[in-house]
């Protein structure tokens, strides 16, 4: 009989099928087979056996051989598990039920809640060691890796360009206006030249007047017109007529030779105060402008990340500057459109701190660690050139005692806080603590979470010894 006639027979009885097993072409898989088969069909599945090879494949599959009537030796009965049911329940009965599948469900939330849900952060003070230490740095743009022997680590060039504008009110003063003219009458007693801007004085207020062209006399004694202008701009040179005038100078002989009045008075003179572009206007805009556009400059340079820039090594360029009014011309602003060029030598904040870790950790005494957290490093005098950036890194760091933190973890899960507290306590390296918990369950109930990572430890500096629990 085959697997298929086999598997038929099952189908097809009511409550149990008897199924002969051939000693020869079946094996262990399909004995498997059929009883997978009559267990998912709910079928009594008896087998019979014809011999050895039958028996072990039986029992190899688990099943038991019965004492059964004579005759029937050979029949094994495989027993199928019925599917299960539900038994009636009345209500009480239901009620209990889901009692207890909520208590179930209760206590699976409880158990998360108390593995998973809960944190505890705690912070450990350790006591420090100050270490001080001043070591010659060089950011070299042709270096690829940090050198601490040599203390170079890799620099890169780093240029930015800005452009503004800017305008000042002007603060210079000066005096501006027209200056007086008219005609003077000269009387010559002797024969003699006088050039052009022959000086002549008005007697009375001793205002100075120079002559607009030569004169020459002749045939003394002999009286000239001749135009004359104020030596200087104002209202005051406007004279009325009827003046007298000698000469000071410009004339051949001079002197009490030759002297003249003004028949008509003098016309044209004014004054007034106007507002100049001074030297010191134009300076201020220029250090103004440029401190504004090297800042700007400054910003877009440090503005990358974990690069840094030593604002003291900066080389900046004025590469176009245009004012619009030069010193002592009249207005009332001036301004300046300024183009500059800042260039440095930047490098890693990583590479700075992996230099130091070279340099330092030969200082570091045994089970001690370098807190890197609290490094502090001071570029002192920088210089800067084509290729590489100079300075003194002077460095104030702090050494901590070494701690197993996973150890304290693992020592700290479920304690309460009193046992927590006595615990950090007796840690030689922790002179303090800070615990605190989430979520702010009653003191009874707060426990550090069993699950260690839910447990967060910061090593921090200075705090007081001992610590409050917290929330």
């Amino acid at each position: 009989m085959s697997l298929y006639e086999m598997m038929e027979k099952i189908l097809g009885a009511e409550d149990g099928a008897r199924v002969e097993i051939p000693e020869e072409n079946f094996n262990l898989l399909m004995l498997k087979i059929l009883k997978a088969k009559a267990r998912k069909e709910n079928r009594q599945l008896n087998l019979v056996t014809a011999g050895n090879k039958g028996r072990t494949l039986v029992r190899q599959i688990g099943e038991k051989e019965e004492d059964l009537p004579p005759g029937e030796k050979a029949s094994l009965p495989i027993k199928i598990k019925r599917k299960f049911a539900l038994p009636k329940l009345g209500k009480v009965g239901r009620i209990a039920l889901f009692a207890l599948a909520g208590l179930i469900v209760l206590g699976g939330l409880a158990y998360w809640l108390l593995y998973y849900f809960p944190r505890a952060e705690i912070n450990l003070s350790l006591r420090p060691i100050p270490l001080i230490k001043e070591i010659a740095v060089a950011a070299d743009t042709s270096a690829e890796e940090v050198d601490g022997d040599k203390g170079i680590i890799p620099g890169k060039t780093r240029t930015a360009e800005e452009s503004g504008e800017k305008s000042t009110a002007a603060t210079g003063t000066a005096t501006v206006g027209e200056k007086a003219t008219g005609t003077v009458t000269l009387t010559s007693t002797v024969n003699q030249s006088c050039g052009a801007v022959t000086k002549v004085k008005e007697t009375d207020s001793g205002l100075v007047f120079l002559t607009d062209a030569t004169l020459t006399f002749s045939s003394a004694p002999e009286a000239k017109d001749i135009a004359v202008t104020a030596e200087k701009i104002g209202p005051t040179y406007n004279l009325a007529a009827g003046k007298n005038f000698t000469v000071v100078s410009g004339c051949s002989i001079g002197g009490l030779s030759v002297a003249g009045t003004n028949s008509a008075a003098f016309t044209g003179g004014t004054s007034q105060q106007v507002k100049i572009v001074s030297a010191t206007d134009r300076s201020k805009l220029l250090t103004d402008l440029k401190k504004e556009l090297t800042d700007k400059a400054k910003t877009e340079l440090t503005a990358s990340g974990d690069e840094v820039i030593i604002a003291s090594a900066l080389k900046v360029e004025v590469t176009k500057q245009d004012y619009s009014h030069a010193v002592g011309e009249q207005a009332d602003n001036v301004s300046l459109n300024l183009i500059v060029k800042v260039t440095t030598i930047s490098y890693l904040g990583a590479d700075i701190q992996n230099l130091i870790s070279q340099v330092i950790g030969e200082l570091v005494p045994e089970g001690f660690t370098l807190f890197v957290g609290e490094t502090e490093i001071e570029p002192l005098d920088p210089s800067l050139t084509a290729t590489r950036l100079r300075f003194t890194a002077k460095i104030t760091a702090q050494v901590v005692p070494e701690v197993d933190v996973e150890k304290i973890k693992m020592d700290l899960a479920t304690r309460s806080v009193p046992s927590s507290e006595e615990y950090l306590s007796g840690v030689g390296e922790i002179t303090g603590y800070e615990i605190s918990l989430f979520p702010n369950l009653p003191a009874s109930l707060q426990r550090i979470p069993r699950n260690v990572n839910r447990i967060k430890i910061n090593l921090v500096t200075e705090l007081p010894k001992g610590g409050e629990e917290g929330h």
